[in-house]
């Protein structure tokens, strides 16, 4: 396959993302993944109705505001509380035994948009991170993609199901779909991170579509650092006097 291949296969897989039309919400950071679903869906005339959870000034509140406004759908921010963040730590800590700190704090969005959407499936941009060469870890070791891969479809996926289904919603993850995954085993690393430009060939691919700069070339943040979840827990555990591991063994 030639490099313009892959970008046009691509383009096909995302024009061909297929989710229920209505009852949905998209958890949307305004980052790359999650506005190119909605940039995609809007395209389908399916409007699902998007959830940002984060403090007010966060960086994924003001990238949700701005890519949202873009786009003309409509969002809905689920503002960060102690008290949301507490019971979510409690709860994951009963559903997985062995999760860390750091996994606790990137399944919190997660979680609240679970807990106050009204919708009954839940979109999101999971895995397109592992699949196309998102983290910045990857620039030195590609390699690892792999690794995490298998530890997403392994742990974090199954352990987000039984997140969404607690609240009894449905988790729909377009870019883990057998199509997709298949697909990006074989493109070419240099398309994936090219010139350090890290998912580089979804980007393209967003362009091909026709999708906004604003989309297509948004950097972003993990979602505990981006969200403010971890600058809360941080100071919560400050607050006891704790480590954030300390505080998070404590509840």
């Amino acid at each position: 396959m030639i490099v313009e291949d892959f970008f046009q296969e691509l383009a096909r897989l995302l024009h061909g993302i297929s989710v229920p039309h209505d009852d949905c919400a998209l958890a949307f950071s305004g980052g790359l993944d999650s506005g190119l679903i909605a940039y995609v869906l809007r395209e389908k005339k399916i409007y699902p109705t998007l959830y940002t959870v984060g403090s007010e000034k966060s960086k994924d509140v003001l990238n949700a505001r701005e890519c949202a406004r873009l786009l003309n759908m409509t969002l809905k921010i689920l503002p960060l509380t102690e008290k949301d963040v507490i019971e979510a730590i409690g709860f994951l800590k009963k559903l997985d035994s062995s999760i860390t700190p750091v996994e606790i704090s990137f399944e919190i969005p997660l979680y609240i948009v679970c807990k106050y959407s009204e919708e009954k499936n839940i979109i999101t941009g999971q895995g397109s991170d592992e699949l196309f060469g998102g983290y910045s870890k990857y620039l030195k070791t590609h390699e690892k993609m792999k690794e995490d891969l298998e530890k997403l479809l392994t742990v974090t996926l199954p352990r987000e199901r039984s997140i969404a289904s607690h609240f009894n919603k449905n988790l729909i993850t377009p870019y883990l779909s057998k199509e997709f995954i298949e697909f990006a085993q074989n493109i070419p690393v240099d398309l994936k991170i090219h010139n350090s430009v890290r998912k580089y060939i979804l980007r393209v691919a967003a362009k091909h579509l026709g999708a906004p700069d604003e989309v297509a070339f948004r950097e972003k943040k993990a979602a505990q650092y981006g969200s403010g979840v971890w600058k809360l827990m941080k100071k919560l555990a400050k607050k006891e006097g704790l480590s954030v591991e300390e505080f998070v063994n404590s509840i």
